[in-house]
């Protein structure tokens, strides 16, 4: 793939990480837990993972945590939003590159999932300095393995419809 046709396409899915990830702050989660959401901007960094380098994957992850905790969580969010996202992608990139003959797609979005959730919550409790933090970590743990679920299928299904399209082919 020739250097423009990549970079145009890294732009077009930190747009799409981005304005998913935005939009997901709108739904209203039934479980009054904070850190619990859904996780859709993960649909794209498994996109990444399919098709594009480690370095453009963390790109991808780095500029999306950055431009949604600004507008939406705050800054201050920032530290929970990168962790996880990096720790998630790099988790998620070893099991597609090395293991997915034994991991679905949805397998490591529900890995990916559970790190994200586990590195927020370990971060919280750094910052906070209490453990009690960590309390939450079962609850999270559970929501992880739903959401990880319903994002894996999503990304399998668009993984899927890319591949077909050759979007990240030359041609």
């Amino acid at each position: 793939m020739n250097k423009n046709r990549k970079y145009a396409l890294i732009i077009i899915l930190v747009t799409n990480a981005i304005i998913i990830s935005f939009l997901e702050s709108f739904i209203p989660i039934p479980i009054p837990i904070p850190g619990v959401k859904l996780g859709l901007g993960n649909i794209i960094t498994m996109i990444g993972i399919a098709f594009l380098g480690f370095k453009d994957v963390l790109f991808i992850v780095i500029v999306r945590s950055f431009v949604v905790a600004v507008l939406t969580r705050g800054v201050m969010m920032l530290a929970f939003s990168l962790t996880g996202g990096i720790l998630s992608a790099v988790i998620m990139w070893l099991l597609y590159k090395k293991f997915s003959s034994f991991f679905s797609i949805k397998g490591i979005s529900i890995a990916g999932a559970i790190v994200h959730s586990t590195a927020q919550v370990v971060v919280a409790a750094m910052i906070l300095g209490q453990t009690v933090v960590l309390l939450y970590l079962p609850i999270l743990l559970v929501s992880s393995v739903v959401t990880g679920l319903i994002t894996g299928s999503i990304a399998e299904l668009s993984i899927n419809e890319v591949r077909k399209k050759g979007v990240f082919e030359d041609g």
